[in-house]
């Protein structure tokens, strides 16, 4: 009881805290380097804990606030989350999606990715993606390799629930707009995924919900390769995880079968605890499709317009 007590009385001169503290991310242009983040940043849950505690009286602010215990609450959580990704991993991606729901309401990235599709390995793509989870809301907005849209916007529920986009006429862009099913053939033969499955959380989620049903089955490989910096999301420190081989049981849709996956190379960053890349590769080692999500925003606070068609 006596410690409990010493913790509320440390931990007590924290009400300005959560107003103070920064929670973006920043990402910065890729040819410069990007320092190591530090220990993770304080929860939803435990910065309501901590602003909860902070209202006794006669507190002085910053210098009665005991940052030496604070650092070593992260430290501590980081090192948990550390033996945790080591020792059980499908529990650790579980984790790291009970994470994202609480935490995460959108983002901006500096999307990169490649894929194979219908035998052919298209062009290297970067795109700018601005995302919003409700309604669920994707913009994107082509700075290399592009097929005919320079922008495309998606908001379930509007625009008939169509996709709309900007085209462009050789070096011109179209004064008109486009609308098509999410499913339109034109849109299928450029990627993989509709943009209804965009997302550093569909994605995440599938890997999870595959590895699961692989380890009902005992087919399940999956191994823990440590915390190493992706270049593609700004040398920031990530958890790697590996599973190989698959099993054709494992190859649960038409697609899967079709592009023999045998290796799904997973990072997770480990500040954020979101999955900011993933390589998969066939069963002779060619590359089928990679993702990357630098987040230059975490939970910004979107123009009223960027999810409408004046952002085309």
């Amino acid at each position: 009881m006596k410690k409990l007590l010493l913790g509320l009385l440390l931990l007590s001169p924290l009400a300005a805290y959560p107003f103070l503290r920064d929670d973006r991310d920043v990402c910065l242009p890729p040819n410069l380097n990007i320092p190591n983040p530090g220990p993770p940043p304080l929860t939803q849950d435990e910065r309501l804990v901590l602003g909860s505690l902070a209202f006794l009286p006669g507190q002085a602010f910053p210098g009665a606030i005991p940052w030496g215990p604070l650092r070593d609450i992260g430290e501590q959580r980081t090192k948990v989350m550390d033996d945790l990704a080591r020792t059980r991993p499908l529990a650790f991606l579980e984790h790291c999606l009970e994470h994202y729901k609480k935490e995460v309401a959108g983002y901006r990235v500096l999307f990169l990715k490649q894929e194979r599709v219908q035998g052919k390995l298209r062009p290297k793509e970067k795109i700018v993606a601005h995302f919003r989870e409700k309604p669920f809301s994707v913009h994107m907005n082509w700075l290399e390799g592009r097929a005919r849209a320079i922008r495309t916007l998606y908001v379930q529920g509007e625009n008939d629930d169509k996709l709309v986009a900007r085209i462009m006429f050789g070096r011109f862009e179209s004064p008109l707009l486009i609308s098509r099913r999410t499913d339109d053939p034109e849109a299928l033969a450029t990627s993989r995924f509709t943009i209804r499955e965009f997302g550093i959380f569909k994605g995440a989620e599938n890997t999870v919900n595959a590895m699961k049903k692989a380890q009902q089955i005992g087919t399940l490989s999956v191994r823990y390769e440590g915390i190493v910096p992706l270049s593609q999301v700004g040398e920031r420190l990530c958890y790697k995880f590996v599973r190989s081989p698959y099993d054709p049981k494992d190859w649960e849709t038409d697609l899967d079968k079709e592009e023999k996956l045998n290796e799904l190379t997973i990072y997770i960053d480990r500040e954020m605890l979101m999955q900011v890349g993933s390589v998969l590769k066939d069963t002779e080692g060619n590359l089928i499709a990679e993702y990357f999500f630098r987040v230059i925003d975490l939970n910004p606070q979107f123009d009223a317009r960027q999810f409408t068609q004046k952002k085309l």
